[in-house]
């Protein structure tokens, strides 16, 4: 199956507003406050456990974690990742990294024309609980242990990445600091 180039979802939502899912504890509660017509789009693979999003986006191989690779092959819309093999999209056309996935869904989101951007369940890893759901494991990775500022630091890029970053709000959590609350 041929891949299909990310400049054709140039503008495809423009006007609409379209959700950045993350796994933060705040994400069932932020869901709640989406507009009815919302576009979604899944960071790597946790808001399936809550709703069917449109669209899934990561940067990490699926291949690492079981829940991961089952979303993967389960999930039925676009997979978009700049791991070629494991993307229906090349992304051919110069994009926001940020470092996290979540960072490339948001450039994704305003390169589809999403207005507004609304970034849900981003908590940037703060507090006790780092997810909505208990993993079933510990979480080691160094980016759990991060100061607040460190992560906020990393999304400030954002405002010059992003097309039409104004467009982008946060609905809970402390990246609202950057991009004002929804």
């Amino acid at each position: 199956m041929s891949k299909k180039p990310i400049s054709e979802l140039k503008n495809k939502y423009k006007g609409l507003p379209v959700a950045v899912l993350g796994g933060g504890p705040s994400l069932p509660n932020d869901i709640k406050k989406l507009p009815a017509n919302c576009i979604t789009v899944m960071v790597n693979y946790h808001a399936v456990r809550l709703l069917n999003p449109d669209y899934m986006v990561f940067m990490d191989s699926p291949t690492n974690i079981e829940l991961f690779i089952n979303t993967y092959y389960n999930f039925t819309g676009p997979r978009i990742s700049q791991l070629e093999n494991w993307s229906d999209y090349i992304l051919d056309v110069p994009f926001w990294d940020g470092g996290f996935s979540s960072s490339l869904a948001t450039w994704l989101a305003c390169y589809m024309g999403g207005d507004p951007v609304l970034l849900c369940g981003m908590d940037c890893y703060q507090g006790e609980e780092k997810y909505f759901y208990d993993t079933g494991g510990p979480l080691t990775h160094p980016c759990y242990s991060y100061p607040l500022e460190n992560n906020l630091k990393a999304w400030r890029p954002a405002l010059d990445s992003c097309t039409n970053p104004d467009v982008i709000k946060a609905v809970s959590g402390p990246l609202a600091e950057i991009f004002g609350g929804y």
